[in-house]
C-alpha cells in the first residue's frame, strides 16, 4: 500500500521492524525508515509498479497514480511493515529521470547496440507509453523495419493507435505530425510546377503547345463556375455580347452552362427565368441559339488530338525541366508566393495602421473578385498581357476587359481553348510560355481547390470539392504522361500524388475522427484552416447535442487564430486564442456582435479572447484524445493515455 499523502518527512516509527521478502528472482530486505527509489515501470488505472534494480521490483495501489509517468523515477518512505503489509509514503518531490539516462539504461539491459535508430526507438516507446522491456523494443525494431525510409516515431505511434499502415499512409501521418500536411501551400508547389511544365514545352517543342495549352485548360475549366463568379455572370455581361438565359433545377437553383452541357443526352427538366418549364435539350438549343461560342463548344466538346514526342523532342523538354530547378533566380514557388504577397501586402499594411490607431481594422477590399483577371495580374502584369493579346484572334471587346481587370479567367481561357487550333506554332509556343497566361492557369486551379465562406454554408460542398480536387489531381499525376505520350515532369506528377495521398489519408482518418483542411478563399488572400472535432464518432452518435471542435486558421492579417467551440444543447462556447495583440483587440471589440448573431438562432452563446500558448496536435490532441487544448501551459498526464 502506498500513501502518497505526506513529504516523508515525519518522524521514523520508534520501533524499526526488518522484514525480508521475495521479488522475482530476487530477496529484499525491508526496514522501516528505509527510502527507495526506482523507475516506474507501470502505471494502470491507480496501480503503480516500480523497477528497484537488479531483477527487484513491486506493485503497489496510489490514489494519484496518474501523477506519475513510465520511466519517471520516483522515492518512496517505507512507513510500516506491520501485519505483512508494506506501507509507503511519497518521499520528497518527485524527479525525472532524464530521457536520454533512460533510454540509454534500457538498451544496455536489453543488450542491444545504441545506434541513432535503436536510440529514437526507445524514446519513442516511452513517449508513446509503451513496454521498454527487451521484447518490447525487439519488436518495435522488427515493425519499423517495415519502412526504412519513414521516421520510427510516426511507426510507433501509428500502431499504438491502431491505425493501417502503408509507405504512403506513413508518409502521410509524418507530414500531419510536423505540421506539413496544408493542401493549401502545396497547391502552390503544383501549380507552380504547371508553370514550369508550359515554358519547357512552349521553349522546347513549340509544335505541342497548342494541343498542351487546350488540354490544360479544358482541365482547369472542366469544374462549375464559383458562387462568385455565378453571381457576376449574371449581373454583367460583357459589353456587346448577348445575355445568355439563366436554367434553374428542380430546386430553383441555376445550373451553369458548363454543367448543361456536360450533361448534354441526359433527361432533365429544367425552368427558365419566366418559370417556363422545357427539357434539358431545348435549354441547350436555346443557349447555342443565344451565343455562337456555345454552339462552337457544342462540336468541340469531345474533340481529341493525340500526339506523341520525338525522343528527341522528350529529351530536349526533360533537359530544360531539370535545369529549371537549378536557375539562378528564385524558385517558382517563391514566385508564386511573391505574386500572393504583392496582392495583399497594401491591404494588410493598411489593416494594421487602422489597428493600431483605432484598434479596428477597416474594411479594405480589392474591387475584383479572385474570378477575375484584375484580382490575379496587377495593372502593369495586365498591360503586358494585353500587348501579347494584341497579335490573337480574340474579341476586342474581351481585350478591352483583360486589360481593365473586368473579364473572368474562365472567359479569357475558353477563348483562348477555341483559338488553339487556328494558332501557328510560333503564337501557342509564345502564348504558353507567357508569364501572364501561367499565372492566371494557376489562378483557375487554385479557384477549384479553394471555397469562398459562402460556399462553405451549401450543403456538401466539403465533399463537392474533395471530389473536384481528387479527380484533378489524378488527372495531372497523369497529364505528361497522356498528352505527351511520356512521363516527363517528374515534379509535376510526384506533387499532384502527394496531394492524392494526403486525401485518401484524411479519408482514413475520418472513419473514426471527423476532420478535415479547409482550403479558404476570402476576400484578399486564401488561408489554410483545419477543423478538428473532439467528440468521437460514436460519442456524437449517443449525444448528438454535445460536441466539441476546433477551428484552427492561418491567415495573412489576422495571423494563426485557434477557435475552440463547446456546444451542450443550446448552450455554445467559444474560445478564441491568438498570438497577436491587434488580432485580440480587434476580436474583444466585435465579441458583442457575434453573441447577438448567435443569440439570435436560438443559442445561448458566451465567447472569450485568451493568449495563444501551443499548437494544436493533430497526433496528441486530437487523435489521442477528446479534450479540446488551448491555453494549457503545461500538461501531466500518463504517457499512455
Amino acid at each position: 500500500m502506498i500513501q502518497n499523502n505526506g513529504s516523508g518527512q515525519g518522524a521514523v516509527p520508534q520501533t524499526t521492524r526488518t522484514r525480508t521478502y521475495r521479488t522475482g528472482n530476487t530477496t529484499l530486505s525491508l526496514r522501516e525508515g528505509q527510502v527507495l527509489k526506482g523507475v516506474v515501470s507501470d502505471v494502470h488505472g491507480n496501480r503503480i509498479s516500480l523497477d528497484l534494480g537488479e531483477g527487484a521490483s513491486f506493485t503497489g495501489e496510489l490514489e494519484d497514480a496518474s501523477n506519475y509517468s513510465i520511466g519517471q523515477k520516483a522515492g518512496f518512505r517505507v512507513a510500516s511493515l506491520e501485519d505483512n503489509k508494506i506501507i509507503l509514503k511519497a518521499y520528497g518531490d518527485n524527479y525525472l529521470l532524464g530521457m536520454d539516462d533512460t533510454v540509454d539504461q534500457a538498451l544496455e539491459e536489453a543488450g542491444l547496440p545504441k545506434t541513432d535508430r535503436n536510440l529514437d526507438i526507445v524514446q519513442s516507446l516511452l513517449e508513446n507509453g509503451r513496454s521498454i522491456s527487451k521484447e518490447s523494443i525487439m519488436n518495435a525494431i522488427r515493425l519499423t523495419s517495415k519502412f526504412p525510409t519513414n521516421g520510427v516515431d510516426a511507426v510507433i505511434t501509428m500502431d499504438r493507435l491502431g491505425m493501417s499502415m502503408t509507405e504512403e499512409s506513413v508518409k502521410q501521418f509524418e507530414q500531419y505530425k510536423n505540421g506539413s500536411h496544408q493542401l493549401l501551400y502545396k497547391m502552390d508547389s503544383l501549380t507552380d510546377s504547371i508553370g514550369e511544365m508550359l515554358s519547357s514545352v512552349g521553349e522546347k517543342v513549340p509544335r505541342l503547345s497548342a494541343q498542351v495549352g487546350s488540354e490544360l485548360i479544358r482541365l482547369a475549366l472542366s469544374t462549375d463556375p464559383s458562387l462568385e463568379e455565378t453571381t457576376l455572370i449574371h449581373e454583367k455581361t460583357l459589353p456587346g455580347e448577348a445575355e445568355i438565359p439563366t436554367f434553374f433545377d428542380a430546386e430553383g437553383k441555376p445550373v451553369s452552362t458548363e454543367t448543361l452541357l456536360k450533361l448534354s443526352g441526359e433527361e432533365m427538366t429544367l425552368t427558365d427565368a419566366d418559370g417556363k418549364q422545357l427539357s434539358l435539350q431545348d435549354a441547350i438549343k436555346t443557349l447555342a441559339n443565344a451565343s455562337p461560342e456555345i454552339a462552337s463548344r457544342l462540336e468541340e466538346m469531345n474533340s481529341e488530338n493525340p500526339s506523341v514526342l520525338t525522343d528527341e523532342e522528350a529529351a530536349m523538354v526533360a533537359g530544360a525541366d531539370e535545369k529549371s530547378s537549378e536557375a539562378s533566380d528564385p524558385g517558382a514557388l517563391s514566385r508564386m508566393k511573391s505574386l500572393f504577397n504583392n496582392l495583399t501586402d497594401t491591404a494588410a499594411g493598411a489593416i494594421r495602421h487602422a489597428v493600431a490607431q483605432s484598434g479596428m481594422a477597416e474594411d479594405f477590399r480589392t474591387p475584383f473578385i479572385h474570378e477575375q483577371i484584375g484580382y490575379s495580374l496587377s495593372p502593369d502584369e495586365r498591360e503586358t498581357f494585353s500587348n501579347l493579346l494584341k497579335d490573337y484572334p480574340i474579341p476586342e471587346d474581351l481585350k478591352k476587359a483583360v486589360a481593365d481587370g473586368t473579364a473572368t479567367t474562365r472567359e479569357l481561357l475558353g477563348e483562348l481553348q477555341k483559338q488553339f487550333p487556328k494558332l501557328s506554332d510560333e503564337l501557342s509556343g509564345k502564348l504558353i510560355s507567357d508569364k501572364g497566361f501561367q499565372t492566371l492557369i494557376k489562378s483557375q486551379f487554385m479557384t477549384n481547390w479553394t471555397l469562398s465562406p459562402e460556399e462553405m454554408k451549401e450543403d456538401g460542398s466539403m465533399r463537392k470539392i474533395y471530389d473536384r480536387m481528387n479527380q484533378q489531381f489524378v488527372a495531372l499525376e497523369h497529364f505528361s504522361e497522356t498528352t505527351l505520350g511520356k512521363d516527363l515532369f517528374s515534379d509535376l506528377s510526384g506533387t499532384a500524388k502527394d496531394m492524392n495521398q494526403n486525401l485518401d489519408f484524411m479519408k482514413a482518418l475520418n472513419e473514426t475522427f471527423q476532420y478535415m483542411q479547409l482550403p479558404i478563399k476570402l476576400q484578399n488572400q486564401n488561408a489554410h484552416g483545419d477543423l478538428y472535432v473532439m467528440t468521437r464518432k460514436e460519442n456524437l452518435r449517443k449525444n448528438p447535442n454535445k460536441l466539441k471542435a476546433v477551428l484552427h486558421l492561418e491567415m495573412d492579417h489576422l495571423g494563426t487564430l485557434d477557435i475552440h467551440i463547446t456546444r451542450e444543447n443550446t448552450a455554445v462556447t467559444a474560445a478564441f486564442y491568438t498570438d497577436r495583440k491587434d488580432t485580440e483587440a480587434l476580436f474583444s471589440k466585435n465579441m458583442e456582435m457575434l453573441k447577438d448573431a448567435i443569440n439570435e438562432q436560438g443559442f445561448a452563446f458566451q465567447g472569450t479572447m485568451n493568449p495563444k500558448e501551443k499548437d494544436v496536435d493533430i497526433v496528441k490532441d486530437f487523435l489521442a484524445s477528446e479534450a479540446p487544448v488551448g491555453g494549457m501551459k503545461r500538461y501531466s498526464f500518463d504517457l499512455r493515455a
